[in-house]
């Protein structure tokens, strides 16, 4: 019998393996949160025109001077989203994006204030904390629940994202925490 499980599993390390040194979650000090930021918000990009109809070739031959490597990593992210799915793939990204902003918090801290770094390391924070509410809101928390763990300040934001997930599920709660963190991102560029 075979075992077909094991197909999205090997899909996806294959897709860790190539995104791996990308973002460089590997314990490695040359990440920066800017890095970090930048590359997640490549993938994400990448996710969201996909899911707007995009193939993998149509994406790669429209960029301009896009290396070999780079149009392996766009190929091997749209593969992972049609074999797992396109909410589990972004799942991963931001799961993956959390886990390097870890390592360069271990290596470096929190940035001085008012520092372009500063910027980006307050988007990690903020993506990390909407992607946890989200994650919540996705496994059937009580919003009240998740709302009383968190300061006041972001009452509206678990309100919201608990009503986009209601309202029109995992896909268009992945694709509001994408366009989101594109936004906190480019405030600063």
């Amino acid at each position: 019998m075979r075992a077909f499980w094991l197909t999205p599993l090997l899909g996806f390390h294959v897709f860790i393996a190539l995104i791996g040194h990308a973002f460089a979650a590997t314990d490695s000090p040359g990440q920066s949160y800017e890095s970090c930021g930048l590359i997640t918000s490549e993938y994400l990009t990448i996710l969201q025109l996909s899911d707007r109809g995009l193939s993998a070739e149509a994406l790669t031959e429209s960029l301009p001077d896009i290396s070999e490597k780079a149009a392996t990593r766009v190929k091997a992210l749209i593969s992972l989203a049609n074999k797992t799915g396109l909410t589990e793939t972004y799942s991963t990204i931001h799961s993956e994006y959390i886990a390097c902003a870890r390592v360069v918090y271990k290596h470096h801290g929190a940035p001085g204030p008012g520092t372009r770094e500063s910027h980006f390391y307050h988007c990690a924070g903020e993506n990390k904390i909407r992607y946890e509410i989200s994650m919540a809101a996705i496994i059937g928390a009580e919003q009240i629940d998740v709302a009383r763990q968190l300061p006041a300040s972001y009452s509206n934001v678990v309100q919201n994202l608990f009503a986009l997930q209601k309202a029109g599920g995992s896909r268009d709660l992945f694709d509001n925490l994408a366009t989101e963190l594109k936004h906190c991102i480019n405030r600063v560029m």
